[in-house]
């Protein structure tokens, strides 16, 4: 196939295993998104063809790279990928124009075709005013476009993005988020955006795959994400509370926790995973009247400012993250320690059949 196909299997000293399989098609942008350790960094080495594979193979436009079963294992510099890394490992002693020169000249382009290729490509990142700078004399903003011409130039058959925006500052990461995504859509190969940020990755993905203590946990857009998470990790990414229970007739009894709920949705029956979204939770110092079917008493554990929205988390008998106003917060006076009530409607509960068994969690 076109594209990139790679099912990833290594064990690595110390324990670590890693199995991971997935698909990009040219033109689309996947996004492996894990937290640290989770085995990323095992994966950008296993595709850039610093660490062979075990088991498993890396198939690049029908062209093997990596088989273990065949004996086949082409080296780094034959694969044809053009890495970003996070770092970015700029050559200091080289000049911007000569650092995006680097690699067509190691492929054998004459150096007056390396040159006006790296021209054209630091036009287009709107670097061409900085090309006898060194990369000590670049802000992380411009070391990062000069990366990325840098492996443009290769003219590769998938672009592997390490972290590349990790480096950057808040202020710059936004602002070079745009410039990504536009250099990503220009780029017809397939493009896999390796991460620890949820924001990079359902801003620039096409797809997500969320790695997880060395496997895939799961693979959608981010809005399948976000709307049906998978495991407690990706509940604290998508912003929703994920637990685990049993659905009977629209009556839930979740696990390791000492409350249950009611949801509106009877056409389910047997395990499932139960979402809430933070802002579905309403908080009150009193209990509310009216007798809501899911009501609960609970103390709040921290409260966390986030601009327009404060971030509360409830301690038992369900802990929750709930969003309220900053106006919210202060006319309820809730601080750590404070005593609240806790309602939800049946409506706002969404229950998902439970393919797997997961640990519940909040997020």
């Amino acid at each position: 196939m076109n594209g990139l196909d790679a099912h990833l299997v290594v064990q690595l000293a110390g324990g670590f295993y890693l199995d991971v399989a997935f698909s990009i098609a040219p033109g689309e942008t996947l996004a492996l998104l894990g937290p640290n350790g989770a085995g990323k960094s095992t994966a950008v080495d296993v595709l850039a063809g610093l660490t062979p594979l075990d088991d498993g193979h890396v198939v690049l436009n029908n062209r093997v790279l990596d088989a273990p079963a065949d004996d086949v294992f082409v080296v780094a510099e034959q694969r044809r990928i053009g890495v970003v890394f996070q770092d970015y490992l700029l050559f200091d002693h080289l000049s911007v124009l000569e650092n995006v020169m680097f690699g067509p000249l190691a492929l054998g382009e004459r150096k007056p075709q390396a040159r006006a290729m790296a021209n054209e490509l630091l036009e287009r990142l709107d670097m061409q005013g900085l090309s006898s700078r060194t990369p000590p004399q670049l802000s992380g903003g411009q070391a990062q476009r000069v990366a990325l011409a840098r492996a443009l130039a290769t003219q590769p058959d998938l672009l592997l993005l390490d972290e590349a925006l990790a480096a950057l500052d808040v202020t710059t990461r936004g602002t070079l988020r745009r410039v990504l995504a536009q250099h990503l859509s220009d780029f017809s190969g397939p493009r896999l955006l390796i991460t620890h940020d949820p924001t990079d990755a359902f801003l620039l993905a096409d797809r997500i795959a969320i790695v997880e203590d060395g496997s895939l946990s799961q693979v959608g857009s981010a809005e399948d994400i976000r709307r049906r998470p998978a495991t407690p990790y990706v509940a604290a990414l998508a912003g929703t509370n994920l637990l685990v229970g049993t659905n009977r007739a629209g009556f839930l009894t979740l696990d390791h926790h000492g409350h249950d709920l009611q949801t509106a949705d009877t056409s389910i029956d047997g395990p499932v995973l139960i979402t809430v979204h933070p802002t579905a939770i309403a908080l009150h110092r009193k209990q509310p009247s009216g007798s809501p079917r899911n009501t609960w008493q609970t103390r709040v554990v921290s409260v966390e400012p986030l601009g327009d929205t404060t971030r509360i988390t409830l301690g038992d008998p369900l802990p929750l993250g709930v969003d309220i106003t900053p106006g919210a917060t202060a006319a309820l006076n809730l601080h750590e320690g404070a005593a609240v009530w806790a309602s939800v409607k049946a409506t706002e509960i969404t229950v998902t059949p439970a393919a797997v068994n997961v640990k519940s969690g909040r997020n």
